[in-house]
């Protein structure tokens, strides 16, 4: 039975996945676009077909490494009803989404040592504003519903929340585990965010809506590549 052609757009996907994988490992210029190819199962022409250069192609692996990572805040978010607890509830998940997107936050350090290159740079820009948007907009959100101290800066908060996960994710390359398996996360948003929150201990009621709650479907899988 003939297995069915990818779109374009999931062909597209396709390629920033397996590039995901081979920059993860090692460095803008040791990957080659031969490499690319063959790792995606295509000819280089296909490549191209998409991406006109192999930086082109980079800065759009950048761009997606931030996709994936709002789809799975927003899918974590999803599943609580105030900001406040949208907000601890994604910070809590940061290990578990690192894990289930690995090569993707590689490249959120791996990113940085190309940084010398304006495009790279650019779009390194974009990504952590993007994030620190996100986070200070949750919790911009709570203040207005009474959640949070009206006096917090939800820009500089959202700033520290962004220093931690990157950290973790420096532990996490470097296989220093201990912190995430001591519960360093927990501990951090009881004394970091515990001063600003003004919901008794939201950690416990994270746990008891979670709880309540199915556990959400999985993904469906892609059609196989031509």
């Amino acid at each position: 039975m003939a297995r069915k052609r990818l779109s374009k757009d999931d062909r597209r996907l396709q390629l920033l996945d397996a590039a995901a994988r081979l920059f993860g490992r090692s460095s803008y210029g040791q990957v080659t676009t031969a490499e690319l190819a063959k790792s995606a199962g295509v000819t280089e022409p296909v490549i191209y077909q998409h991406f006109k250069t192999k930086l082109d192609l980079y800065v759009a692996l950048l761009k997606r490494a931030r996709e994936v990572t709002f789809e799975r805040y927003d899918q974590v978010a999803s599943r609580f009803p105030t900001p406040m607890l949208k907000a601890i509830a994604v910070i809590r998940s940061h290990g578990q989404i690192m894990d289930e997107n690995e090569p993707y936050f590689r490249l959120h350090l791996r990113g940085v040592a190309n940084s010398d290159m304006p495009r790279v740079k650019q779009i390194l820009r974009e990504n952590y504003q993007a994030y620190n948007r996100y986070f200070a907009g949750l919790i911009r959100q709570a203040q207005e519903q009474g959640e949070v101290h009206k006096a917090v800066d939800p820009e500089q908060t959202a700033w520290f929340i962004m220093s931690q996960g990157m950290f973790l994710n420096l532990c996490k390359q470097l296989g220093l585990d201990e912190l995430q398996e001591q519960g360093y996360v927990d501990s951090l948003l009881e004394d970091a965010l515990g001063h600003i929150s003004l919901i008794d201990e939201p950690l416990r009621l994270i746990g008891q809506l979670l709880a309540n709650q199915p556990e959400p479907a999985k993904a469906a899988a892609r059609p196989d590549e031509e």
